[in-house]
């Protein structure tokens, strides 16, 4: 029996309409051969129905009924015994994916065996896979994203931390690493601890600039309930007894920054590629400043570093081409 291209684990739990429901008909919209599998985390009756008839809509979807909750760590863990191929995506429920960006993530893994995870790039990480977006609806968010990556050619690097929004990883890794651990409970920094016990042993994280998947994210965490800010207090304490040490990854806004330093390295007399790199430095250029630090000096360090950053690849741009290729500055 032929395995499919990839298996893709969702966890569900209630509220279908404007989760597990939105994102399974993105997939529906997928040629490619995927093997979909739903691990529901023992949610309300309408759920329940709602994913029962989704199977029968959809012959490449299995639902997998669990009866109780076993959180974000124990749905994906159960999709992961449940998966045939050798390829897993770890997809969140309140994402939307683009026909042809499951096929990519996996062309880029079987060209490049020596990565062992991979991340798109979205609206809605708190990483440097979030690029700048304005638009008021999912759809205006996803024609964003398609501009980005029609912008964006071969653009990969490495990371030590991947959000898990969207994630694909080799099942030989996931099983190297015995999973997510189930001991963070119903959720928050079991993806955080993958991260560092694959960067702990060795492996290649990558993101791809040359995808991109919608992610409506939980909003601001001040706004959370008083429920989940104590499960999160919980388990980074959880995290610093495991690991020694709270979460020691770059700040974003300096994982944005650096993402901006690549692209003067990689400016040349190409004129279609300047207007790609142009393109991507101003979106990022855009995020920097709204990224700016509270601290009066971490913010004039900061802005420091992003005008040497700007006066730089204005510097490489120009040298090709001075009159035409100048970057718009906010």
């Amino acid at each position: 029996m032929k395995s499919p291209l990839c298996s893709v684990i969702i966890v569900s739990h209630n509220n279908f309409a404007e989760t597990t429901g939105s994102c399974l008909q993105s997939l529906s919209r997928e040629e490619a051969d995927l093997e979909i599998i739903v691990v529901d985390n023992h949610s309300d009756q309408k759920t329940r129905d709602a994913l029962r008839m989704a199977t029968a809509q959809e012959p490449r979807l299995r639902v997998i009924l669990k009866k109780s909750n076993s959180g974000y760590s124990g749905g994906n863990n159960a999709g992961a015994r449940e998966a045939s191929s050798e390829l897993l995506i770890l997809l969140n429920s309140d994402t939307e994916v683009p026909p042809g960006a499951i096929p990519r993530l996996v062309e880029l893994m079987d060209e490049h065996p020596d990565w062992s995870m991979l991340g798109p790039v979205s609206n809605q990480t708190g990483n440097d896979q979030q690029i700048f977006t304005m638009g008021a609806t999912v759809q205006e968010i996803l024609d964003e994203g398609a501009a980005w990556c029609a912008h964006s050619h071969d653009c990969h690097y490495p990371t030590d931390i991947l959000s898990f929004f969207c994630v694909l990883i080799r099942r030989d890794v996931y099983n190297q690493l015995n999973g997510l651990d189930e001991e963070f409970g119903l959720g928050y920094y079991e993806d955080t601890d993958f991260n560092y016990r694959a960067i702990k042993a060795g492996l290649t994280l990558m993101i791809t600039e040359d995808v991109f998947v919608y992610h409506r994210g939980s909003g601001s965490f001040s706004k959370t309930s008083a429920a989940v800010r104590e499960m999160v207090k919980r388990n980074k304490k959880l995290f610093k007894k495991k690991q020694g040490h709270g979460h020691n990854a770059a700040h974003w806004r300096l994982k944005n920054l650096a993402a901006m330093a690549r692209y003067s390295d990689k400016t040349s007399n190409t004129e279609g590629q300047l207007a790609d790199l142009q393109y991507k430095f101003n979106n990022r250029q855009t995020m920097a400043r709204q990224l700016l630090p509270n601290s009066p000096i971490k913010r004039f360090f900061y802005l420091r570093k992003l005008a040497a950053i700007e006066k730089n690849f204005l510097n490489r741009i120009s040298a090709f081409d001075p009159l035409d290729a100048l970057p718009t500055l906010p």
